[in-house]
């Protein structure tokens, strides 16, 4: 499938099934989403948002806005999880270099939503259009206590590799590994 084909990629994006059973909608994060994801990170614990950036963010200013609402797919691709209107899920990768063969991943989801299966929805989405954007390798820096990310990351369906410094999981996951 061609990337542009790519339904998540649509304005629309796609309806999934998550394993509650509820159908939520998955798309591309845009510029116009400035509000429900400030929405979104105001309904976040200090705790979640210390697990996504290491710190406890308690607020996102416009100039975060702004970055996190710029992507272009092929350097910085983002996904958000859609349920009655709000986000409830945002994941992305990102290129440490313009070109790169590997992207870092991160996730975030809202604190009532977590243990829905959404983290392992969006990984498996980020990994479907991989290919098509020449990523062939995951990153992804997880803090120790972390378990939820650690387990969804190590079950991603590839090989993954983990070294471990100063409290944090650094973990690589290669795309050209399927594991059987």
């Amino acid at each position: 499938m061609s990337a542009s084909a790519h339904p998540v990629l649509r304005p629309g994006g796609v309806h999934r099934v998550l394993r509650d059973g509820t159908s939520v909608q998955v798309r591309l994060l845009s510029l116009d989403d400035g509000a429900r994801l400030r929405a979104f990170h105001f309904g976040l614990s200090l705790e979640s948002t210390r697990l996504r950036y290491f710190v406890a963010k308690p607020t996102l200013y416009d100039k975060d806005i702004a970055w996190l609402t710029d992507v272009d797919v092929v350097n910085r691709c983002a996904l958000v999880v859609i349920e009655h209107d709000a986000i409830i899920a945002v994941a992305r990768w990102m290129r440490p270099v313009e070109g790169s063969p590997s992207a870092e991943v991160a996730f975030l989801t809202a604190d009532g939503e977590q243990g829905r299966g959404i983290g392992t929805l969006l990984l498996a989405m980020l990994i479907e259009l991989a290919p098509d954007y020449g990523i062939t390798a995951f990153t992804a820096s997880v803090l120790l206590e972390n378990h939820s990310m650690t387990k969804v990351l190590r079950q991603s369906g590839y090989r993954v590799t983990v070294e471990t410094d100063a409290g944090v999981r650094e973990m690589f996951i290669d795309l050209t590994a399927p594991q059987i």
